[in-house]
């Protein structure tokens, strides 16, 4: 009889030691802590396109991270432009009629329009092109980072409309300097 107690304990304590990791629903994001490198300038799962007129820096930032091993950096050298930051594969493993949740941190240093005024943004929506959310999604980095010094958490819920098949992600920098760090996009309940 003791040993069926024990036993039982046991389980119950594992149980209750794993069961938060299994309540937690998979991040869809592949290499969403950037982690791995696919180039000493890029990290893997994930895709760059500077605009024209734009001069730009990619880096892995071993100092200024969030969590982990690095933060993925990119510092636009002035007078701005643009580029994108963007997932190498849609994320193609959703339900429609589902929320999905974006979670990122951020840490910024001078952003600031492009000379085109450009705003620097995050767009998360949906495909194909006629599934999509209307207006674009975006979180306004100029909005959202004023004023903070350090890092911060950026968050969005999106319900995936009827016909989604995808969902598409980019960060759009124009000025200054960004570290992205932890991104996550999980199917969350309705609230």
């Amino acid at each position: 009889m003791k040993k069926i107690a024990a036993c039982f304990i046991f389980l119950a304590g594992f149980m209750i030691a794993v069961s938060p990791g299994l309540c937690k629903s998979k991040n869809l994001v592949y290499n969403g802590g950037l982690e791995h490198k696919k180039t000493e300038e890029l990290p893997s799962g994930w895709l760059t396109k500077i605009y024209r007129g734009t001069s730009a820096e990619f880096s892995f930032d071993d100092v200024e991270k969030h969590s982990g091993t690095y933060s993925y950096k990119i510092k636009i050298k002035p007078p701005g432009g643009c580029v994108l930051l963007y997932l190498d594969k849609n994320i193609d493993n959703i339900t429609p009629g589902k929320s999905y949740q974006l979670t990122l941190w951020l840490k910024t240093q001078n952003i600031g329009y492009s000379p085109n005024f450009i705003a620097p943004a995050i767009r998360y929506n949906f495909g194909p092109g006629r599934a999509r959310i209307q207006p674009f999604p975006v979180i306004d980095l100029m909005s959202e980072m004023k004023g903070v010094g350090g890092w911060k958490q950026l968050t969005m819920i999106n319900k995936a409309p009827l016909g989604s098949k995808v969902i598409t992600l980019d960060f759009m920098i124009t000025k200054g300097t960004v570290w992205i760090d932890d991104v996550e996009i999980i199917e969350v309940s309705d609230q």
